[in-house]
């Protein structure tokens, strides 16, 4: 394990009382600087488990549950613990600090001999997915957590794995690869988790404490899928300029929900904000900026509930894991 890198306090964006998970918007983020915090706010979803004592307690049902427990769950309450630990405005910031090194002990234990983080019960909803299946959302989440709190030989794992096209977690595409949130056949090209990924490679490739082949390693993969998603987004876009949740030939479309739709638009920003070239980040703006002017129609957002809602009737979940 390589020194930890030097924690640095920034001053948070405003925000609510920030104890809502599914308040994620655009984090406070410096360009090529990870110490700087994080993509998306996750603050909310750390505030979610209450003050960092009952996180704690929270974080040891869950590890005690792991058969049951999705990785992505786990490491979004490190994230968000580790970004309050570097906000000023937080009392309790040594505490939350306490609470991320923990979740990211817990991950570089748990990754398999492959450097994988496995669900261990099959998808419960949605996609058929029998057990153990890997995400390469997962595998990017633990990266950016790891990379964070100085487990730099674990991420390099986190991000191998990831990386490697024997473990699946890559589809490759005539306009690039795209990372899959599931495992499913065929692949469903989950844009949110798809997104997710990226972040995790480009924080590998800012981390100083890294292999530097590796660090090239993820900038080229990240490129590259930044480039896929600007010529896939098109495929997301329903006429009335909402975004589907996915690319899986379901009977009806799986349009996104009003927290996705919205959660698309703040990720595309973040995206743009590191786009290698500045044609990507234009697009990608552009295109976020459509999708907010249809959040922000009352008749397309209620027709995209509805149309949610008949998804759900002819696919509905099953019970939570």
């Amino acid at each position: 394990m390589s020194s930890r890198p030097r924690r640095q306090l920034h001053v948070a964006s405003p925000r609510p009382d920030n104890v809502d998970a599914r308040h994620q918007p655009i984090g406070d983020f410096t360009p090529g600087d990870i110490s700087s915090g994080f993509h998306v706010d996750l603050r909310g979803v750390a505030g979610s488990y209450g003050p960092p004592g009952e996180a704690q307690g929270w974080l040891d049902l869950l590890v005690l549950r792991r058969e049951r427990i999705l990785p992505v769950t786990v490491l979004q309450l490190g994230m968000g613990a580790w970004q309050r630990s570097i906000d000023p405005a937080d009392p309790d910031r040594a505490a939350w600090a306490e609470v991320a090194e923990r979740v990211a002990d817990w991950a570089a234990v748990d990754m398999d001999g492959y450097g994988r983080l496995a669900h261990l019960t099959p998808m419960p909803h949605t996609y058929d997915i029998p057990a153990p299946w890997f995400s390469a959302m997962a595998q990017a989440l633990a990266t950016s957590l790891l990379v964070r709190t100085g487990h730099f030989d674990d991420a390099a794992r986190a991000v191998q794995s990831l990386l490697d096209p024997s473990l699946d977690m890559i589809t490759d595409t005539e306009h690039g690869p795209i990372l899959e949130e599931y495992q499913a056949s065929p692949r469903p090209h989950v844009l949110n988790g798809w997104m997710w990924g990226l972040y995790g490679l480009y924080d590998l490739s800012c981390a100083d404490g890294a292999d530097p082949e590796l660090r090239e390693r993820a900038r080229v993969a990240y490129e590259a899928g930044v480039a896929s998603l600007d010529a896939h987004l098109p495929a997301y876009e329903t006429q009335r300029g909402w975004s589907t949740y996915d690319r899986y030939p379901h009977v009806i479309a799986n349009i996104a929900s009003p927290f996705y739709h919205r959660l698309h638009v703040s990720m595309l920003r973040t995206i743009a904000r590191i786009a290698p070239q500045t044609e990507q980040a234009a697009s990608l703006e552009h295109t976020a900026g459509r999708w907010e002017q249809a959040l922000a129609r009352p008749l397309t957002r209620a027709t995209a509930v509805a149309r949610k809602v008949g998804f759900r009737l002819v696919k509905p979940r099953g019970k939570a894991a």
